[in-house]
């Protein structure tokens, strides 16, 4: 039974490089080929290829940390009265709004240095109208399989494996011989939900890893793996030749431990972050990148790192322990902490991305960070202080500029409106007619984009919802002008 598990857990990293015909299955790659959207795919493999660490904010954050635009309507028209000091901008009497209408407490000042730095872009009207249920689940599970039919469609992590590996051929460096193309740092994620109907080669699942690379493929000193060598090589001769795949899982579970301890190590050593511009604001006394002490910072550094040492590392999905968004009761307080915390950890990290070294030299510019939640909330406060579950919210994108058109990043998209009945709850913003919008379902149609696949709307259609399917995000689409000179 031991034997069965380590096997597997072995394939899930996509290490086969040593194991040529472990996990070969004819019939099994058959089946993932015959998928009719995979069939349909047009596939022309990326010059750049990409990185993408997708944060996922489980109970859906608010809009408003990246939109403030509306507050005079909004407080004019909320059940309950909004802070004084959120309907100024910070130029005025300690006011809130910065000059893009961002919230100043709730990550905006480090937003705006983001966006002045050319390393984010935010799109305020992400807005579900098709299927536009306010659930956790059916949000969750559209969100990170990229399809409106959440019982019966793959995780956008799955997906995206079984596209690469069907144009295996066609990559500079086929995917079933690269090293943790699919890593999650929150367990079972939704991201990589398997398909069932279509089940992937053992290499190309997902593995999980923890935040601190506590190594799953660590012995220890008692190194069971060479004293079974050992007793086979004492019980037969030529063991090594007669039980050639024994012999080569035992070699390829300890590259896998050096290597993770190398991530474990580049992670806890201060001095292999990159040095940054003199003054810089997230720089340590050595003048190295110092991320801050926050509840994010754990898992996002782990997931940068990773992605700048290991460039076979493709899709990286952060969450789990990034929830508690579900601010239905005194949110304002908790909501602003959180976003600050997670704005200035972001910030942090795109500095980590931008000045960084690899290991062989290569530009850090494939790399993407998106992040969203399951949906928006209403933007009236309601008799619990709090706001409930919308359909507007952020998407707040981060990095990739190899990737990108260029004037992709640095800028906000979308502008929005109130609509509801006074003084009563589902107070709610919406797109204005002549602003840019897309279905939350189209991130997992970029990111399919990002690799390679020129119709992504095959991947993300739905025959009752979506017939037609989500395109890729438009990122040449104009930004908006500043709210504040």
């Amino acid at each position: 039974m031991k034997r069965r598990t380590f096997i597997k857990s072995v394939g899930a990293l996509g290490f086969t490089a040593s194991l040529p015909t472990i996990f070969s299955n004819d019939s099994l790659i058959k089946r993932v080929a015959a998928a009719p959207a995979l069939n349909e795919v047009d596939f022309v493999a990326p010059q750049v290829m990409p990185q993408v660490i997708n944060v996922f904010l489980y109970g859906g954050p608010s809009e408003l940390a990246g939109n403030l635009t509306n507050i005079d309507d909004i407080n004019g028209n909320s059940q309950n009265v909004y802070p004084g000091s959120l309907l100024r901008a910070t130029t005025d009497n300690e006011g809130r709004i910065t000059r893009n209408g961002l919230w100043s407490d709730a990550g905006g000042n480090a937003m705006e240095d983001m966006l002045a730095a050319g390393d984010m872009s935010i799109y305020r009207t992400v807005y579900r109208r098709k299927n536009n249920t306010r659930a956790h689940r059916p949000s969750i599970f559209s969100c990170l399989t990229g399809n409106l039919n959440i019982d019966n469609s793959p995780g956008m992590g799955t997906t995206l494996a079984a596209v690469l590996y069907k144009n295996r051929d066609s990559l500079s460096k086929p995917i079933d011989q690269m090293v943790l193309p699919f890593v999650s740092f929150e367990g079972a994620s939704t991201a990589f939900i398997s398909d069932p109907d279509n089940p992937l080669p053992l290499a190309m699942r997902s593995i999980s890893l923890d935040q601190k690379f506590d190594n799953p493929y660590s012995r220890g000193s008692n190194d069971f793996d060479t004293s079974l060598e050992n007793l086979a090589a004492q019980m037969s001769a030529g063991a090594d030749t007669r039980y050639a795949k024994a012999y080569a899982g035992f070699k390829t579970r300890r590259n896998l431990e050096q290597l993770i301890d190398g991530f474990a190590t580049k992670l806890n050593d201060t001095g292999s972050l990159p040095l940054l511009p003199e003054g810089d604001v997230d720089a340590g006394d050595d003048g190295r990148l110092r991320y801050p002490n926050t509840r994010y910072t754990d898992r996002i550094k782990a997931a940068v790192t990773l992605a700048i040492a290991n460039p076979d590392s493709l899709f990286i999905t952060v969450g789990g322990g990034l929830g508690g968004w579900d601010d239905h009761n005194s949110a304002i307080e908790e909501y602003t902490d959180r976003m600050q915390a997670l704005m200035t950890t972001l910030r942090a990290a795109t500095k980590h991305i931008k000045h960084a070294t690899r290991p062989d030299g290569g530009s850090t510019g494939n790399i993407v960070i998106n992040v969203f939640g399951d949906f928006g909330r209403n933007v009236n406060l309601n008799n619990s202080m709090g706001w409930d579950h919308g359909n507007n919210q952020n998407l707040y994108t981060f990095c990739g500029a190899d990737l990108r058109p260029p004037n992709a990043l640095g800028k906000v998209v979308g502008k929005t409106e109130r609509f509801g009945s006074s003084k009563q709850n589902r107070q709610f913003t919406k797109p204005t007619d002549d602003s840019y919008e897309f279905e939350p379902t189209a991130v997992a149609a970029t990111v399919y984009s990002y690799f390679g696949v020129k119709n992504p709307e095959v991947l993300t259609r739905d025959a009752r919802y979506s017939p037609q399917g989500e395109t890729a995000i438009n990122e040449s689409v104009s930004g908006e002008p500043p709210m504040f000179a």
